[in-house]
């Protein structure tokens, strides 16, 4: 059964780039797509007129986005959603039925319409299904390559696993990342002996071998570069992007408290945005 892809656009230069990297990825996967168009009702009136106006401007807007679609030469079956709602709450209810879903990168638009931005990190922590943060620009041409942090934790676990398949299907190499730092104590840092530093690295190196173990039976063509970084996680991932164009991180689950944030990983990645990055489910 062919995937699905539901893009949330708004007719912006952000929204336009998620959906161009969207459709291309429908293409090579065979997937489905379904756009969708929310206008945010926190600022709108409650009257029946003013909501069937804005339902008129959603479907008049996400008519225009289903035909620019078309008109790229996408192929595939393209279909679309309007509704009048509050964004987060729209995007979660449709990541039931998705298995990706891909967002622009504003910053913090308040125009009825615009929902990515900030609110592409608040979707991205209760999304039933991995989200895709586009970037607008990208300050390079990246490599083709996929980055994917290993932290033993249950989701770097499904982030490998993601990532993982990922580069398999599209043929380019894993660059898995174990990041450390001894631990800062004002004071003490002559405790920091080239022995513990060692050992600390030892550590490291099972950790990153235990996180990737497996990959190489289940994708044999796959190429895999396993890197240990002396540096916070989300440097360390980001300097790794600097050579791929994708980006994976894993989650919190969706328990009464995690499911409303993101690790700090994973929001540092989204703030910092240089490359489309992945958010996968824990």
């Amino acid at each position: 059964m062919a995937e699905k892809y539901i893009i949330g656009v708004d007719g912006s230069e952000q929204s336009r780039a998620a959906l161009d990297w969207g459709l291309a990825r429908a293409a090579q996967n065979g997937a489905h797509v379904e756009l969708l168009h929310v206008a945010d009702d926190s600022f709108l009136s409650e009257s029946v007129a003013f909501l069937s106006e804005a339902q008129k401007a959603s479907e008049q807007m996400l008519a225009a986005e289903c035909e620019y679609a078309r008109a790229s030469g996408f192929s595939g079956e393209v279909t679309g959603t309007a509704v009048v709602g509050h964004p987060i709450v729209e995007v979660e209810e449709a990541s039931k039925r998705a298995d990706l879903v891909i967002l622009g990168a504003h910053t913090g638009s308040k125009l009825a319409g615009s929902f990515f931005g900030t609110r592409a990190v608040k979707i991205a922590a209760v999304s039933h299904c991995p989200v895709a943060v586009i970037p607008l620009h990208q300050s390079d041409e990246p490599k083709p390559a996929v980055v994917v942090g290993v932290d033993g934790s249950e989701g770097a676990k499904k982030a490998i696993a993601f990532a993982a398949e990922e580069a398999s299907l599209r043929g380019v190499p894993l660059i898995a990342v174990y990041a450390w730092m001894p631990p800062l104590t004002p004071g003490l840092e002559y405790l920091w002996s080239e022995d513990l530093v060692a050992s600390q690295r030892a550590s490291a190196e099972e950790a990153i071998a235990i996180g990737t173990a497996g990959l190489a039976s289940r994708y044999p063509d796959l190429v895999i570069d396993r890197r240990i970084v002396q540096a916070p996680p989300v440097t360390a991932l980001l300097q790794a992007a600097e050579e791929a164009d994708t980006i994976v991180v894993g989650s919190r689950g969706r328990g009464s408290l995690s499911r409303l944030l993101l690790g700090s990983v994973s929001h540092g990645v989204l703030q910092a945005l240089t490359r489309a990055t992945i958010i996968t489910r824990a």
